[in-house]
């Protein structure tokens, strides 16, 4: 036991020079090398190079027993690695952190699946067109899609659904549409069901269903993630605290585009361009949103109005400087200040302009009538 807690591995295999911390492991290794499958399945022809594996075996596919119990709800498992995992969506424990990016899992498979991303690296490759995918499970529906003609299909009878291997197809059935004697209670309310595939399509019917509801306000959501921020918008709750500049954020999400913004000398913001028009966006969503009500034959038709309109107001101020020189008109009839005697004023000379600046705008409309009386 104590060899588990140090990194000694005395025990070498002499094959591929691989180490381990004890005799049992290397003897179970160098059976793969050898083929040799030491340990019989009772029930089937099947056989397995370590003990571990035939017990999985059995509890899989003979027994069907599930000795490690969730102890705060129903769920079992038939390992206990699963059991652990399974714990960890209650805690929301994730102590497997990429250490590229914030991501972080409750398993180092899934770790592993994401780091890919990074790498790019692709193991799975079709064998019809050996195109290569991050993941079997997108390699099997490429298959499907692309190649069914080649592969053949398997319908589940219950749900129609098309499914490549054999093996998967009894899956299907064990997992979906076998009854089971402990009750299958739905999340969202308290419908029981004893098949699974039942239990789902019930469960469907609460998609669109916005459960939680805001104590404080009328704001509904469907996720518990989604109504605990928003709480924070009344409480004022500021759990993410920035260790650089101790700003305090009411999501993780907004702290990472923040330190990255403001204390990440090597960050670059993406700059996301619009095809039609180029113009920039510092999200994609965004730059999409533009693009699909985008059009530069509309913006330079819009452009060229504007270009008119100053035309026409530019056309507008000879009218303004005759007015000014002092030609005055009133109901389509040009008048000449000059040779005008005003009534109501003691120069004869006087020309209108200058009446009607001394006059005032409240006496405006009693000069134009004494104009036009005076003219005829």
């Amino acid at each position: 036991h104590l060899k588990t807690h140090t990194s000694e591995r005395p025990h070498l295999c002499h094959l591929c020079l691989k180490t381990f911390r004890t005799v049992t492991l290397l003897r179970n290794h160098l059976n793969t090398h050898t083929g040799t499958r030491p340990y019989k399945c009772g029930d089937c022809d099947m056989a397995f190079v370590t003990s571990g594996e035939l017990v999985r075996h059995r509890r899989y596919r003979h027994t069907h027993e599930k000795p490690f119990k969730c102890s705060m709800c129903k769920y079992a498992s038939v390992e206990a690695s699963k059991l652990k995992r399974h714990v960890r969506s209650h805690t929301g424990e994730r102590p497997f952190q990429c250490a590229l990016c914030s991501y972080a899992s409750k398993d180092t498979y899934k770790l592993k699946r994401h780091m890919r991303t990074h790498s790019g690296e692709k193991p799975y490759e079709c064998r019809v067109c050996h195109a290569r995918f991050t993941q079997s499970g997108t390699m099997k529906i490429h298959v499907l899609q692309k190649h069914s003609e080649n592969v053949p299909k398997y319908e589940c009878p219950h749900c129609a659904t098309i499914i490549a291997r054999k093996s998967d197809l009894r899956v299907h059935l064990r997992n979906l549409h076998t009854y089971k004697a402990a009750e299958m209670k739905c999340r969202y309310c308290s419908s029981v069901f004893h098949e699974r595939y039942a239990l789902i399509q019930h469960q469907k019917t609460h998609k669109n269903e916005k459960r939680f509801k805001c104590e404080h306000c009328d704001y509904a959501c469907k996720q518990e993630r989604h109504m605990t921020v928003h709480v924070r918008t009344h409480t004022g709750e500021k759990p993410f605290t920035c260790l650089s500049c101790n700003k305090c954020f009411r999501q993780k999400q907004l702290l990472n585009v923040h330190f990255k913004k403001y204390h990440d000398p090597s960050f670059v913001p993406a700059v996301y361009e619009c095809p039609k028009c180029g113009k920039g966006f510092s999200r994609w969503n965004n730059m999409n949103r533009h693009s699909e009500k985008c059009d530069p034959a509309q913006k330079k038709s819009a452009t060229s109005g504007k270009g008119k309109k100053m035309k026409k107001k530019k056309q507008m101020v000879p009218k303004e400087a005759a007015k000014e020189a002092g030609t005055f008109e009133c109901c389509g009839i040009s008048l000449a200040h000059s040779n005008l005697k005003l009534l109501g004023s003691s120069d004869p000379s006087a020309s209108a302009s200058q009446v009607a600046g001394t006059t005032g705008m409240r006496h405006h409309a009693r000069l134009i009538f004494s104009i036009y009386i005076s003219w005829f």
